[in-house]
């Protein structure tokens, strides 16, 4: 079904997936029309994701970034949604996107609702990025992360990328390939048993 406000949604990007638990999860890229339920996901948020996330505290999104966050172009910014619950009733559980920073490259970020930690959401999220990405010519990404951040930080390195890091100014720059390796491709052939 291809929403009406979005002429562009790239359908194909939809899928359904199996999560660490067993449990699933629809994901499917964010429409202008998500941005009731992004606001819900982000206030429910801990004020400790809310931090890792946004490297402050910020109780409610504002305006101008809810409304940059869900009025994406699915070229240069994109951005997927994890959902739960029933068709109409679906609650947003977790949030990934990219925006394109340069020839080639985009940064990447990722926000995971406190109640669905360890669920291997975060990487699943990473690895529909990287297949949409790759699909729009970007071939590295590129994030900031808190040093503390040790989940974030597990997802980059348990994807089987080749990660490269630097600490810069007290955040951690990490940066990598898109190519799949060897060891990506274990790692996405392991989820789909």
């Amino acid at each position: 079904m291809v929403p009406d406000d979005v002429v562009t949604y790239p359908t194909h990007w939809e899928a359904d997936v199996v999560l660490r638990d067993g449990g699933t999860a629809h994901l499917r890229p964010i429409l202008a029309s998500d941005a009731e339920a992004l606001q819900a996901f982000h206030v429910g948020q801990s004020e400790r994701s809310t931090y890792f996330r946004f490297f402050a505290p910020l109780e409610r999104l504002p305006d101008r970034d809810l409304a940059h966050f869900t009025q994406v172009d699915h070229q240069d910014r994109v951005a997927l949604i994890a959902v739960a619950g029933e068709e109409g009733h679906e609650k947003i559980i977790a949030v990934g996107r990219y925006d394109r920073s340069g020839p080639g490259e985009a940064e990447v970020a990722f926000n995971v609702a406190d109640d669905h930690h360890g669920r291997g959401l975060g990487s699943v999220l990473l690895e529909h990025l990287a297949a949409a990405a790759r699909e729009r010519g970007i071939r590295r990404f590129n994030a900031e992360v808190l040093p503390n951040n040790a989940a974030m930080i597990g997802v980059f390195r348990e994807a089987g990328y080749v990660v490269r890091q630097h600490l810069d100014d007290g955040i951690l720059a990490v940066s990598f390939d898109l190519d799949p390796t060897e060891r990506s491709l274990a790692v996405m052939a392991d989820r789909e048993q």
